[in-house]
Protein backbone atom coordinates (compact mmCIF):
# COMPACT_ATOMS: atom_id res chain seq x y z
CA UNK A 1 0.00 0.00 0.00
CA UNK A 2 1.42 3.16 -1.41
CA UNK A 3 1.73 6.32 1.19
CA UNK A 4 -0.10 9.29 0.79
CA UNK A 5 1.64 12.74 0.60
CA UNK A 6 -0.12 15.94 1.27
CA UNK A 7 1.57 18.69 -0.65
CA UNK A 8 0.57 21.89 1.93
CA UNK A 9 0.54 25.30 0.80
CA UNK A 10 3.94 25.91 2.07
CA UNK A 11 5.73 23.17 -0.43
CA UNK A 12 3.39 25.32 -3.20
CA UNK A 13 5.77 28.39 -3.23
CA UNK A 14 8.58 28.97 -5.16
CA UNK A 15 12.08 27.98 -3.02
CA UNK A 16 13.12 31.35 -2.52
CA UNK A 17 9.53 32.69 -0.64
CA UNK A 18 9.41 29.25 1.01
CA UNK A 19 12.83 29.52 2.58
CA UNK A 20 12.27 32.85 3.77
CA UNK A 21 9.07 31.90 5.93
CA UNK A 22 10.83 28.95 7.06
CA UNK A 23 13.25 31.60 8.51
CA UNK A 24 11.13 34.16 9.77
CA UNK A 25 12.49 34.93 12.97
CA UNK A 26 16.02 35.36 12.10
CA UNK A 27 14.35 37.46 9.48
CA UNK A 28 12.20 39.47 11.87
CA UNK A 29 15.37 40.30 14.08
CA UNK A 30 17.20 41.16 11.41
CA UNK A 31 14.24 43.97 10.31
CA UNK A 32 13.66 45.48 13.71
CA UNK A 33 17.55 45.73 14.22
CA UNK A 34 17.60 47.37 11.00
CA UNK A 35 14.44 49.76 11.57
CA UNK A 36 15.72 50.73 14.10
CA UNK A 37 18.98 52.05 12.77
CA UNK A 38 17.01 53.46 9.82
CA UNK A 39 14.25 54.97 12.42
CA UNK A 40 17.26 56.55 14.31
CA UNK A 41 18.79 57.95 11.10
CA UNK A 42 15.51 59.36 9.11
CA UNK A 43 14.84 61.33 13.00
CA UNK A 44 18.38 62.95 13.07
CA UNK A 45 17.76 63.96 9.91
CA UNK A 46 13.84 65.32 9.97
CA UNK A 47 15.66 67.32 13.23
CA UNK A 48 17.97 68.90 11.03
CA UNK A 49 15.46 69.96 8.67
CA UNK A 50 13.53 71.48 11.67
CA UNK A 51 17.09 73.72 12.59
CA UNK A 52 16.28 75.18 9.50
CA UNK A 53 12.81 75.36 9.10
CA UNK A 54 13.39 77.28 12.56
CA UNK A 55 15.04 79.92 10.72
CA UNK A 56 12.96 80.57 7.69
CA UNK A 57 9.84 78.60 8.18
CA UNK A 58 8.31 82.29 9.55
CA UNK A 59 9.42 83.72 6.52
CA UNK A 60 7.94 81.52 4.23
CA UNK A 61 4.68 81.65 5.98
CA UNK A 62 4.24 85.18 6.98
CA UNK A 63 2.87 87.30 3.34
CA UNK A 64 5.59 89.75 3.66
CA UNK A 65 7.44 89.84 0.00
CA UNK A 66 10.74 91.94 1.14
CA UNK A 67 12.55 92.66 4.26
CA UNK A 68 14.44 95.94 4.31
CA UNK A 69 17.43 96.11 6.89
CA UNK A 70 20.21 98.54 7.15
CA UNK A 71 23.19 97.94 4.50
CA UNK A 72 25.31 95.23 6.69
CA UNK A 73 22.85 93.95 8.65
CA UNK A 74 21.36 90.52 8.32
CA UNK A 75 18.02 88.82 9.54
CA UNK A 76 19.82 85.35 9.42
CA UNK A 77 22.65 85.74 12.57
CA UNK A 78 25.67 83.75 11.53
CA UNK A 79 27.94 85.29 14.89
CA UNK A 80 26.17 86.31 18.29
CA UNK A 81 27.32 89.86 17.08
CA UNK A 82 25.21 89.73 13.75
CA UNK A 83 22.30 92.00 13.90
CA UNK A 84 19.95 93.88 11.45
CA UNK A 85 20.96 97.30 12.40
CA UNK A 86 18.89 100.21 12.92
CA UNK A 87 17.64 102.10 9.53
CA UNK A 88 18.13 106.07 10.46
CA UNK A 89 15.32 108.61 9.82
CA UNK A 90 12.69 105.73 9.83
CA UNK A 91 9.51 107.85 9.87
CA UNK A 92 11.19 109.31 6.45
CA UNK A 93 12.35 105.87 5.20
CA UNK A 94 8.80 104.27 6.00
CA UNK A 95 6.89 107.41 3.96
CA UNK A 96 8.72 106.83 1.13
CA UNK A 97 8.21 103.39 1.27
CA UNK A 98 4.66 103.25 1.71
CA UNK A 99 4.32 106.15 -0.85
CA UNK A 100 5.37 103.47 -3.73
CA UNK A 101 2.82 102.55 -6.09
CA UNK A 102 3.32 98.75 -5.89
CA UNK A 103 3.72 98.74 -1.96
CA UNK A 104 0.26 97.01 -0.47
CA UNK A 105 1.56 97.59 2.98
CA UNK A 106 4.98 97.81 5.12
CA UNK A 107 5.95 97.36 8.94
CA UNK A 108 8.42 99.46 10.84
CA UNK A 109 9.78 97.33 13.25
CA UNK A 110 12.34 98.08 16.64
CA UNK A 111 12.84 95.69 19.84
CA UNK A 112 14.03 97.32 23.00
CA UNK A 113 14.59 95.70 26.31
CA UNK A 114 11.96 97.76 29.18
CA UNK A 115 12.08 96.98 32.65
CA UNK A 116 9.25 95.17 33.87
CA UNK A 117 8.23 96.70 37.37
CA UNK A 118 5.71 95.10 39.84
CA UNK A 119 2.84 96.12 42.57
CA UNK A 120 4.65 96.99 45.95
CA UNK A 121 7.18 98.41 47.22
CA UNK A 122 10.56 98.07 45.40
CA UNK A 123 13.09 95.88 47.57
CA UNK A 124 16.40 97.04 46.52
CA UNK A 125 17.80 93.55 46.40
CA UNK A 126 15.12 92.34 43.98
CA UNK A 127 16.21 91.77 40.97
CA UNK A 128 15.73 93.88 37.24
CA UNK A 129 13.24 92.16 35.71
CA UNK A 130 13.76 92.91 31.67
CA UNK A 131 11.06 92.55 28.64
CA UNK A 132 12.04 92.76 25.11
CA UNK A 133 9.74 94.50 23.57
CA UNK A 134 9.14 94.94 19.89
CA UNK A 135 7.44 98.70 18.70
CA UNK A 136 5.55 98.06 15.38
CA UNK A 137 4.93 100.49 13.11
CA UNK A 138 1.60 99.62 10.46
CA UNK A 139 -1.26 97.15 11.13
CA UNK A 140 0.40 94.00 11.39
CA UNK A 141 -3.10 92.94 9.93
CA UNK A 142 -2.32 94.12 6.23
CA UNK A 143 -0.07 91.89 5.19
CA UNK A 144 -1.50 88.77 4.98
CA UNK A 145 -0.05 85.74 7.78
CA UNK A 146 2.25 88.15 9.03
CA UNK A 147 0.45 88.20 12.85
CA UNK A 148 -0.14 84.95 14.26
CA UNK A 149 -2.50 85.76 17.35
CA UNK A 150 -3.86 82.25 19.65
CA UNK A 151 -6.04 84.58 21.72
CA UNK A 152 -7.29 87.72 21.64
CA UNK A 153 -6.67 90.93 19.02
CA UNK A 154 -4.32 93.08 17.75
CA UNK A 155 -3.38 96.41 19.79
CA UNK A 156 -5.54 99.87 19.12
CA UNK A 157 -3.91 102.06 21.75
CA UNK A 158 -0.81 103.19 23.21
CA UNK A 159 -1.17 101.41 26.21
CA UNK A 160 -1.95 97.78 24.90
CA UNK A 161 0.17 95.45 24.68
CA UNK A 162 0.49 92.03 22.63
CA UNK A 163 2.24 88.90 24.28
CA UNK A 164 4.34 86.00 23.08
CA UNK A 165 2.75 82.79 24.02
CA UNK A 166 5.82 81.98 26.31
CA UNK A 167 6.34 85.09 28.33
CA UNK A 168 2.73 84.64 28.60
CA UNK A 169 3.57 81.10 30.29
CA UNK A 170 6.52 82.65 32.02
CA UNK A 171 5.08 85.66 33.61
CA UNK A 172 1.45 84.13 34.41
CA UNK A 173 -0.25 86.72 32.09
CA UNK A 174 -3.08 86.56 30.58
CA UNK A 175 -5.81 88.64 28.47
CA UNK A 176 -7.11 91.99 30.24
CA UNK A 177 -4.15 91.95 32.80
CA UNK A 178 -1.65 94.50 33.07
CA UNK A 179 1.83 94.49 32.57
CA UNK A 180 4.08 98.03 33.83
CA UNK A 181 7.22 98.33 31.72
CA UNK A 182 9.19 101.55 32.26
CA UNK A 183 6.64 103.35 34.00
CA UNK A 184 4.05 102.79 32.30
CA UNK A 185 1.06 100.43 32.33
CA UNK A 186 -0.39 98.20 29.69
CA UNK A 187 -3.05 96.61 28.61
CA UNK A 188 -2.21 92.39 27.36
CA UNK A 189 -5.30 92.38 24.69
CA UNK A 190 -3.43 89.15 22.63
CA UNK A 191 -1.12 86.28 23.06
CA UNK A 192 0.87 85.91 19.57
CA UNK A 193 3.79 86.63 17.51
CA UNK A 194 4.96 88.73 14.72
CA UNK A 195 6.46 86.05 11.89
CA UNK A 196 9.35 87.33 9.92
CA UNK A 197 11.51 88.93 12.37
CA UNK A 198 14.24 87.36 12.23
CA UNK A 199 13.85 86.35 16.48
CA UNK A 200 12.91 82.71 14.98
CA UNK A 201 13.67 81.76 19.14
CA UNK A 202 12.41 84.41 20.46
CA UNK A 203 9.80 85.99 18.48
CA UNK A 204 7.46 83.61 21.43
CA UNK A 205 9.13 85.87 24.21
CA UNK A 206 8.41 89.50 23.41
CA UNK A 207 6.00 91.89 23.99
CA UNK A 208 4.60 93.39 21.20
CA UNK A 209 3.13 97.46 20.92
CA UNK A 210 2.91 100.44 19.47
CA UNK A 211 5.61 101.85 18.11
CA UNK A 212 5.13 105.38 19.14
CA UNK A 213 4.77 104.24 22.66
CA UNK A 214 7.96 102.15 22.74
CA UNK A 215 10.06 105.39 21.74
CA UNK A 216 8.01 107.39 24.54
CA UNK A 217 9.13 104.98 26.98
CA UNK A 218 12.71 103.59 25.40
CA UNK A 219 13.68 107.21 23.73
CA UNK A 220 15.38 105.04 21.10
CA UNK A 221 14.96 108.37 18.16
CA UNK A 222 13.76 108.10 15.13
CA UNK A 223 14.99 104.36 14.21
CA UNK A 224 13.85 100.99 13.03
CA UNK A 225 15.00 97.89 12.73
CA UNK A 226 13.34 96.19 9.93
CA UNK A 227 10.87 97.12 7.30
CA UNK A 228 8.50 94.33 6.10
CA UNK A 229 6.95 94.81 3.03
CA UNK A 230 4.39 93.27 0.78
CA UNK A 231 3.98 94.00 -2.28
CA UNK A 232 3.20 92.28 -6.45
CA UNK A 233 6.29 93.29 -7.66
CA UNK A 234 8.98 92.74 -5.34
CA UNK A 235 11.53 93.60 -8.24
CA UNK A 236 10.57 96.82 -8.75
CA UNK A 237 9.98 97.77 -5.11
CA UNK A 238 13.85 96.42 -4.86
CA UNK A 239 15.09 98.69 -7.30
CA UNK A 240 13.62 101.76 -5.59
CA UNK A 241 14.73 100.88 -2.21
CA UNK A 242 18.00 100.92 -3.64
CA UNK A 243 18.04 104.12 -4.72
CA UNK A 244 16.98 105.44 -0.57
CA UNK A 245 20.66 104.07 -0.04
CA UNK A 246 22.33 102.26 2.42
CA UNK A 247 19.82 99.46 3.16
CA UNK A 248 20.30 96.34 2.09
CA UNK A 249 16.76 94.28 0.63
CA UNK A 250 16.39 90.32 1.03
CA UNK A 251 13.10 88.04 -0.08
CA UNK A 252 11.74 84.39 1.60
CA UNK A 253 13.96 83.03 -0.85
CA UNK A 254 17.47 84.98 0.08
CA UNK A 255 17.05 84.16 3.41
CA UNK A 256 16.28 80.30 3.55
CA UNK A 257 19.40 80.32 1.10
CA UNK A 258 21.57 82.13 4.19
CA UNK A 259 19.72 80.07 6.66
CA UNK A 260 21.20 76.93 4.74
CA UNK A 261 24.44 78.48 4.41
CA UNK A 262 24.48 78.75 8.14
CA UNK A 263 23.21 74.89 8.69
CA UNK A 264 25.79 73.53 5.98
CA UNK A 265 27.94 72.57 8.59
CA UNK A 266 25.48 70.95 10.83
CA UNK A 267 23.57 69.14 7.84
CA UNK A 268 27.17 67.77 6.86
CA UNK A 269 27.86 66.36 10.07
CA UNK A 270 24.05 64.93 10.38
CA UNK A 271 24.72 63.02 7.17
CA UNK A 272 27.83 62.08 8.44
CA UNK A 273 26.03 59.95 11.61
CA UNK A 274 23.44 58.52 9.07
CA UNK A 275 25.77 56.96 6.57
CA UNK A 276 27.31 55.56 9.70
CA UNK A 277 24.21 54.39 11.07
CA UNK A 278 23.46 52.94 7.61
CA UNK A 279 27.40 51.60 7.05
CA UNK A 280 26.04 49.85 10.23
CA UNK A 281 22.88 48.31 9.30
CA UNK A 282 24.15 46.91 5.61
CA UNK A 283 27.19 45.44 8.48
CA UNK A 284 24.24 43.51 10.66
CA UNK A 285 22.97 42.62 7.90
CA UNK A 286 25.79 40.99 5.90
CA UNK A 287 27.06 39.32 9.11
CA UNK A 288 23.62 38.03 9.92
CA UNK A 289 23.37 36.47 6.55
CA UNK A 290 26.58 35.36 6.42
CA UNK A 291 26.23 33.36 9.60
CA UNK A 292 22.82 31.94 7.55
CA UNK A 293 24.71 30.41 4.91
CA UNK A 294 27.17 29.15 6.71
CA UNK A 295 25.01 27.56 8.91
CA UNK A 296 23.18 26.24 5.36
CA UNK A 297 26.18 24.81 3.61
CA UNK A 298 24.56 21.57 3.68
CA UNK A 299 20.93 22.75 2.39
CA UNK A 300 22.92 24.76 -0.76
CA UNK A 301 25.11 21.80 -1.63
CA UNK A 302 22.11 19.84 -1.50
CA UNK A 303 20.63 22.18 -4.19
CA UNK A 304 23.27 22.31 -6.22
CA UNK A 305 23.63 18.62 -6.04
CA UNK A 306 20.24 17.98 -7.24
CA UNK A 307 20.46 20.78 -9.81
CA UNK A 308 19.07 23.93 -8.75
CA UNK A 309 20.86 26.61 -10.83
CA UNK A 310 23.29 28.97 -9.38
CA UNK A 311 21.53 31.89 -10.13
CA UNK A 312 18.82 30.85 -8.06
CA UNK A 313 20.69 30.62 -4.88
CA UNK A 314 22.11 33.80 -5.53
CA UNK A 315 18.60 34.90 -5.76
CA UNK A 316 17.60 33.46 -2.56
CA UNK A 317 19.71 35.07 -0.83
CA UNK A 318 19.96 38.59 -2.08
CA UNK A 319 15.94 38.39 -2.46
CA UNK A 320 16.65 38.24 1.70
CA UNK A 321 18.63 41.00 2.01
CA UNK A 322 16.10 43.12 -0.20
CA UNK A 323 13.70 42.08 1.50
CA UNK A 324 14.93 42.48 4.99
CA UNK A 325 15.71 46.49 3.41
CA UNK A 326 12.54 46.67 2.42
CA UNK A 327 10.62 46.04 5.24
CA UNK A 328 13.14 47.50 7.67
CA UNK A 329 12.47 50.64 5.74
CA UNK A 330 8.81 50.84 6.16
CA UNK A 331 9.67 50.30 9.69
CA UNK A 332 12.40 52.77 10.18
CA UNK A 333 9.91 55.30 8.79
CA UNK A 334 7.51 54.35 11.19
CA UNK A 335 9.79 54.46 14.37
CA UNK A 336 11.05 58.20 12.64
CA UNK A 337 7.27 59.76 12.44
CA UNK A 338 6.43 58.60 16.16
CA UNK A 339 9.38 59.83 17.64
CA UNK A 340 8.89 63.07 15.84
CA UNK A 341 5.14 62.96 17.82
CA UNK A 342 6.67 62.70 20.73
CA UNK A 343 9.52 65.53 20.04
CA UNK A 344 7.13 68.18 18.44
CA UNK A 345 3.97 67.26 20.93
CA UNK A 346 6.14 67.26 24.34
CA UNK A 347 9.63 68.87 23.76
CA UNK A 348 9.10 71.34 21.53
CA UNK A 349 6.05 73.04 23.54
CA UNK A 350 8.45 73.37 26.50
CA UNK A 351 10.98 75.63 24.18
CA UNK A 352 7.97 77.50 23.04
CA UNK A 353 8.88 76.03 19.56
CA UNK A 354 6.40 75.32 16.69
CA UNK A 355 8.42 72.30 15.69
CA UNK A 356 11.98 70.00 16.41
CA UNK A 357 11.23 67.74 13.69
CA UNK A 358 9.77 68.34 10.22
CA UNK A 359 9.74 65.26 8.03
CA UNK A 360 10.77 65.35 4.09
CA UNK A 361 9.19 63.02 1.86
CA UNK A 362 12.51 63.73 -0.30
CA UNK A 363 15.00 62.93 1.86
CA UNK A 364 13.03 60.33 3.49
CA UNK A 365 12.88 58.98 0.19
CA UNK A 366 16.91 59.33 -0.36
CA UNK A 367 17.42 57.58 2.75
CA UNK A 368 15.28 54.89 1.19
CA UNK A 369 17.37 54.19 -1.67
CA UNK A 370 20.08 54.47 -0.19
CA UNK A 371 19.23 51.56 2.58
CA UNK A 372 18.18 49.45 -0.59
CA UNK A 373 21.40 49.95 -2.16
CA UNK A 374 23.35 49.05 1.28
CA UNK A 375 20.70 45.99 1.36
CA UNK A 376 21.51 44.57 -1.67
CA UNK A 377 25.62 45.21 -1.47
CA UNK A 378 25.76 43.75 2.01
CA UNK A 379 23.40 40.75 0.83
CA UNK A 380 26.03 40.39 -2.41
CA UNK A 381 28.92 38.80 -0.68
CA UNK A 382 26.98 36.14 0.98
CA UNK A 383 25.22 35.30 -1.89
CA UNK A 384 28.70 34.97 -3.41
CA UNK A 385 29.65 32.42 -0.53
CA UNK A 386 26.56 30.33 -1.16
CA UNK A 387 27.07 29.94 -5.01
CA UNK A 388 30.77 28.61 -3.97
CA UNK A 389 30.03 26.05 -1.84
CA UNK A 390 31.28 22.33 -3.23
CA UNK A 391 28.43 19.96 -2.95
CA UNK A 392 31.07 17.00 -2.84
CA UNK A 393 32.79 18.50 -0.04
CA UNK A 394 29.72 19.46 1.94
CA UNK A 395 28.12 15.96 1.63
CA UNK A 396 31.14 14.03 2.20
CA UNK A 397 31.89 16.09 5.62
CA UNK A 398 28.00 15.61 6.32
Amino acid sequence: MSAVYTVTWLLRLPYPARNMLRRWRGMLGMMVGVGIALGIGMTLLAVARASIDLYTADFRTSGADLYVVAQGGTLIPILPSDTPGTIKHARNVLARVRGMPEVSAALGLMHWSMVREREGPKRPDRPTELVVAMGVDGDPTAIPNALALKHGRWVRRSDEVVIGSKLSREQSLGLGDTLRLSDRDFTVVGIGKLRGLGLAFSADALAYMDYRALRQRAEIGDLVSIIAIDTSQPEAVRRHISELGSLSVFDAADLVKQAEDVNAAAMVMYWVLIVLTLAIAALFVSNMLGRSVAERRLEFATLRAIGIPTRTILLTVAAEALLVSVVASILGAGLSLVLGSVLNGTVAPAYALESLYSADAGLFGLVLALALGLGLVSGLFPARQATHVDPIEVLREA
